[in-house]
């Protein structure tokens, strides 16, 4: 009897869960003009509706196969789908030839990535053929730009790209525009013309410079905001008044971002959230200085929660520290985090002290969805964060060992970036674990991509490079006489194997010849920094 069964003769059904399983680029070019069957199967909504065509620069290392893959895409493939396609995901590569391809009458949502600010500024600052075809089309839009222009040419270009796009996209209801890697180029809002008003967006997302870019969006520029997304670079005083309070008492989900210390909680961060009294979903994370008492759940509840009758959802991510202790009590963890456990809250936090008068209180939603939490000390108890892709560990008091980066792999196993800061020896070398130590002596760490040592300890950089498990490491920043000494001058197969796949090195001391070991031992690396320290 004959088992074997064609994959033509499965249902559509069948066929279309198969499919749905893989990445919809994949589908179309694979199965697209095959045959009768597999080309009307691809053709189906649910692989034309929704394209990222910057998968296909992830098709490997051959320019000429993914040359040929992506002219199949312009060529044959999309003018024959265009009039489906609703959303699009671009890079600068694909860009100008995807969009003159064909009219797209059903696109209304366009993501543009790794965008160079003098590209965006051609697009959207000038009587681009783009503007005049989609300004009324397009409804979502996100722009991610990348780029190494000065700072001030940088800064004024991305301000201007703002509003135009802010002015032009008449019909844009959903808009996020970020700025990667350079964050400290962030947008200035608070000096663009007061006529710069939109009534169509209704979802914010996006990165400013200070508080007062912050209070600029809520002072009436957009009447139908329901959302904001904002990360502020930082948080001064301000003088700004939100004099059209319309916008801020309308609003319905608010997320305030800022890794940068504030001194600025009680007196201006405080206040605006007593004008968001429709609030139903809040997400704040904060680094503040300069109080009394810690931000614990007493405060919390009394000064936020309390304040919003209609909040269902808040999550937060708020470190108090140099925080001048005037009570004779010292809080314990319990005391922080208790009057919001027995309000139902999933929170958890840790405290350290420093003598009897200066404290450290970091507490957070234990369910958060945030990608990257504020700094972390040696304290941190556990716990697992899958949404967490960036950590930052700092400790400058006591040594970092084993045992915690172990918790560390563990708590945020999906890990991308990780910054070790301490210059306290550890008291215990991997040579030293006891017997259930040993076990387990060597911590994995799946998915990390940017490790920076640059500021530690040369025992951290042995653990991590001889001890540690770093499969897709691809950056690195590390003094470099710690790296000539802990790879034993470019020679060692241990280190080797976590540093195959580097591409960026960043030093902090780096010699002005490396020595010719050293190219050897890194074949792939395509950057090497000097580290500044501003």
């Amino acid at each position: 009897m004959n088992s074997t069964v064609n994959i033509l003769d499965l249902c559509d059904e069948m066929l279309l869960t198969i499919l749905n399983k893989l990445d919809n680029v994949d589908v179309l070019y694979s199965l697209i003009g095959v045959n009768q069957k597999f080309d009307r199967l691809a053709r189906s909504i649910d692989f034309t509706q929704s394209l990222d065509l910057t998968t296909i620069s992830s098709y490997g290392d051959d320019n000429s196969k993914i040359k040929s893959i992506f002219n199949r895409f312009c060529f044959y493939i999309l003018p024959q789908i265009q009039h489906n396609i609703q959303c699009l995901t671009l890079d600068p590569w694909s860009m100008t030839s995807v969009l003159s391809i064909g009219n797209y009458p059903k696109l209304h949502k366009l993501t543009l990535i790794n965008l160079k600010v003098e590209m965006a500024n051609s697009i959207f600052c000038t009587n681009s053929s783009f503007v005049s075809i989609f300004q009324h089309q397009i409804s979502n839009l996100v722009i991610m730009i990348n780029g190494t222009s000065g700072y001030q040419y940088r800064w004024c270009l991305c301000s201007c790209i703002f509003a135009q796009i802010y002015m032009k996209f008449t019909n844009l209801t959903h808009f996020q525009f970020d700025l990667i890697n350079n964050c400290i180029y962030a947008l200035e809002l608070a000096c663009l013309r007061s006529e710069c008003y939109s009534s169509s967006i209704v979802h914010l997302n996006l990165k400013v410079k200070t508080f007062n870019d912050c209070l600029w969006l809520l002072n009436g520029h957009l009447s139908q905001l329901h959302t904001l997304v904002v990360h502020v670079e930082h948080i001064h005083n301000t003088s700004q008044i939100i004099n059209n309070k319309k916008t801020v008492s309308n609003l319905k989900c608010f997320s305030l971002t800022s890794f940068s210390i504030t001194l600025e909680y009680d007196n201006q961060i405080i206040p605006l959230f007593h004008h968001m009294s429709q609030l139903e979903k809040l997400t704040l994370s904060l680094y503040v200085h300069g109080r009394t008492s810690f931000i614990d759940g007493t405060h919390l509840n009394n000064y936020i929660i309390s304040k919003m009758p209609y909040l269902h959802r808040f999550n937060f991510d708020i470190v108090t520290e140099i925080v001048i202790i005037k009570n004779e009590y010292l809080p314990t963890s319990d005391d922080v985090r208790r009057p919001l456990i027995e309000k139902g809250y999933n929170v958890d936090c840790y405290v350290d002290y420093l003598g009897t008068e200066r404290g450290r209180c970091h507490i957070y939603s234990v369910s958060s969805t945030m990608e990257r939490m504020h700094v972390i000390t040696n304290k941190f108890p556990d716990g697992i964060f899958m949404n967490v892709r960036m950590v930052y560990v700092s400790d400058s008091m006591h040594s970092i060992e084993y045992d915690f980066f172990v918790r560390i792999s563990q708590a945020f196993p999906l890990l991308e970036d990780l910054t070790v800061l301490s210059t306290v020896n550890q008291q215990k070398s991997t040579n030293e674990l006891d017997e259930h130590e040993q076990t387990f002596s060597i911590i994995e760490y799946s998915h990390l991509m940017t490790l920076d040592l640059i500021s530690s300890h040369i025992d951290y950089a042995k653990q991590f490079l001889l001890k540690t498990s770093l499969p897709r490491l691809s950056t690195l920043g590390i003094d470099y006489e710690h790296f000539v000494n802990v790879t034993e001058n470019f020679t060692s197969n241990t280190a080797r194997a976590n540093c195959a796949n580097l591409k960026n090195i960043i030093f902090r001391n780096k010699p002005r010849i490396l020595r010719e070991k050293f190219f050897a031992y890194f074949p792939l690396v395509l950057n090497i920094h000097r580290f500044e320290n501003c």
